[in-house]
């Protein structure tokens, strides 16, 4: 189990915490980058899975089966490491596959990040101060994780700019959360992008791996934005 704890966010010295939070996806991620920069809180990050590096990422069928369990309430059988990559449960008529590692699903989603429609942001059950909000929430985690418009020279831009217009509350073109250039990685801070050491990061070659993992890092995946933002602030 991977635990980034602590005011130094896993030295492993503190044994009581101000807040815990338990998971390394979208969710936890995020709660955890942002209380860990509001200062005065220690936080502690709990994670089942493990680090995984881009070389650890599975390239084949074979290496995929290796790095996948399926857990079935239904038939009472579990296949699979704990710990695997990719975890999918069946329960009833609902299946679920998740990601397992530090960074969670980000790690196993195709990264594509769009603004939310507006039919959505207008249902009666969201609170009414949210609205004012959404631009400027959607805005940060834009920043946050660097999406960039897919380059037209790939021959995927093309058939996903035709899924997303048959939706017409959403903008073209598409954006991912991956690096396209081979530029250093350093990005200029502001209140919406505070990371102040971005690690090396390779660029994207549309190579369709992203669903188990991107073998080159180029994902900009929770580990990468958020998860390293708390580590920073917590050391600083």
């Amino acid at each position: 189990m991977e635990k980034l704890q602590g005011s130094s966010f896993g030295d492993g010295e503190a044994e009581e915490y101000d807040v815990v939070v338990v998971g390394s996806g979208y969710g936890g991620s995020v709660v955890a980058c942002r209380l860990s920069m509001a200062g005065g809180r220690s936080v502690c990050l709990l994670e089942k899975g493990r680090r995984w590096e881009a070389k650890d990422f599975p390239t084949d069928s074979f290496k995929l089966l290796s790095a996948s369990r399926v857990e079935s309430r239904n038939l009472g059988l579990s296949l699979g490491s704990k710990d695997a990559l990719i975890q999918v449960y069946e329960q009833n008529d609902s299946v679920a596959v998740v990601g397992c590692g530090l960074g969670g699903g980000s790690l196993v989603n195709a990264g594509v990040m769009m603004p939310t429609p507006v039919r959505a942001r207008r249902h009666p059950k969201w609170p009414k101060q949210w609205e004012k909000n959404w631009d400027s929430c959607e805005a940060s985690a834009a920043a946050m994780l660097k999406v960039q418009s897919l380059p037209d020279k790939f021959s995927v831009a093309k058939v996903l700019e035709d899924h997303i217009t048959s939706e017409e509350t959403f903008e073209t073109p598409v954006k991912l959360t991956m690096n396209f250039d081979l530029e250093d990685g350093q990005r200029p801070l502001s209140n919406n992008n505070p990371i102040k050491k971005v690690q090396q990061m390779s660029s994207c070659l549309a190579c369709g791996n992203c669903l188990s993992g991107c073998p080159y890092n180029a994902k900009i995946s929770n580990d990468k934005t958020y998860l390293l933002s708390a580590i920073q602030a917590c050391r600083s």
